[in-house]
């Protein structure tokens, strides 16, 4: 009975035993899974919630309130500058022409075709904004008043560009009989690019520092931003065809930027942007009177774009050695040629559909666009998106193209040096 008792008594012992390591091998299992369970949040957590961050729009995670073509990389732009002061021709002018009446019926005619975000007349020949306003963006900066506009705020800058000015004097407009034939949007006399020059000097001395002395004066100038926009375009595209030199109207039209850029720097000017000319042969108005066989592999005139590379190429020579003259200034080019060409070369990454044709067009040809009837006179009419289309009316271009221009040059390195190299000069260890 005893030995029964005892063999009972043992085997209970035993299946406790066993039941007890069977609970304490699922516990040990269960802990082995927490603990599994651990690392995984604690390498999947974070990986998850920085996909999560990447996922969130950059206006809500950086509460951005300007303009949606500034990135983040150079929000540090704004407060680089003050104050902007602009050069150039039509490319530039935000409406010096337009007040000196030269161009009326022409302004009249090209604004009431224009659909841009202004939502009022812009005094631009474009449908919208130019270069030079998305320069203002970037720098967080108002649009540059024109200096004809007199009621105009001088405070952040000033635009002293004239739309069709010209390096050669009126002399030769008579004695070559050059622009007979586009009064209706051009004047037959255009201002010379001197009138620029004689605008800034008088600025400066009777508004920018007035009461100053010299010094204090040439350090104020020194704060602001010049932006010497193309000039020569239109003394080119006036004597195409005619009997001029070429090489001779290059060096007239590169000695008048000369003598803007010179004249900046000895009134105290020390961060500069010079412009190189744009492709000329791959605007309509010049592939309107070109043959077949001039076309390069872009479908541009390439006789007209070697001279405007001969033009850039004197600049770029011209611009170094000013710049060993002056020390302590800062001049960029603004390669305007080679940008205009990356962006023709790929349309489709810049949402273009239409390379040559101009949107704004009596509706007839293969590009929209007649000299002797532009956009803005009667009969002519603009597209429906010119968002797709390179030319505004075949000479100037649409915002479209301007603000993609204006992103090659400020983001994407197409000045020489870059950009960022004038900003870090001015603001110097203070720019990150």
């Amino acid at each position: 009975m005893s030995s029964v008792f005892f063999i009972k008594n043992h085997y209970l012992q035993s299946y406790s035993n066993f039941f007890k390591s069977l609970q304490f091998q699922k516990w040990k299992k269960r802990t082995r899974q927490k603990k599994k369970m651990a690392q995984f949040n604690n390498f999947f957590l974070p990986i998850a919630l920085f996909i999560l961050f990447l996922s969130i729009p950059p206006s809500c995670a950086h509460n951005k309130t300007h303009n949606s073509t500034t990135s983040q990389q150079h929000d540090s732009y704004k407060g680089c500058f003050s104050k902007i002061y602009a050069f150039g021709d039509s490319f530039t002018d935000t409406g010096n022409a337009n007040f000196l009446g030269g161009f009326k019926s022409f302004f009249e005619g090209i604004i009431s075709h224009s659909s841009s975000g202004f939502n009022k007349p812009t005094n631009r020949l474009s449908n919208g904004r130019l270069v030079i306003d998305f320069l203002s963006e970037t720098l967080s900066l108002p649009y540059l008043p024109p200096y004809k506009d007199t009621s105009s705020n001088f405070s952040s800058g000033v635009n002293f560009a004239i739309a069709g000015s010209t390096s050669l004097s009126g002399e030769h407009f008579i004695n070559f009989r050059l622009g007979h034939g586009h009064d209706l949007w051009w004047k037959t006399m255009p201002e010379n690019f001197q009138t620029q020059i004689n605008w800034f000097s008088k600025f400066i001395g009777e508004v920018e520092c007035k009461g100053k002395d010299e010094k204090s004066c040439k350090t104020d100038v020194g704060n602001g931003l010049f932006w010497i926009g193309d000039m020569g375009m239109s003394d080119y595209i006036r004597t195409f065809g005619s009997s001029i030199s070429a090489r001779w109207l290059s060096e007239i039209a590169v000695g008048h930027v000369c003598n803007v850029l010179k004249t900046v720097l000895n009134k105290g000017g020390k961060y500069i942007v010079v412009q190189g000319l744009p492709p000329a042969g791959c605007l309509a108005v010049d592939l309107l009177h070109c043959p077949l066989t001039d076309r390069d592999h872009m479908g541009c005139s390439a006789r007209a774009n070697s001279i405007i590379t001969a033009h850039n190429e004197l600049l770029l020579k011209k611009i170094a050695e000013i710049e060993k003259q002056y020390s302590g200034c800062v001049i960029i080019y603004a390669d305007y040629f080679n940008a205009y060409r990356a962006i023709l070369a790929n349309l489709s990454k810049y949402h273009f559909e239409e390379p040559f044709k101009a949107c704004c067009g009596t509706g007839h040809g293969e590009f929209n666009c007649d000299s002797n009837q532009m956009c803005g006179l009667s009969g002519t009419s603009a597209c429906k998106d010119p968002s797709k289309y390179i030319s505004w009316d075949g000479l100037h271009l649409t915002e479209a193209m301007h603000q993609h221009l204006a992103d090659l040059f400020f983001k994407q390195g197409f000045c020489k040096p870059s950009f960022d190299v004038l900003i870090k000069s001015k603001m110097g260890a203070s720019y990150k």
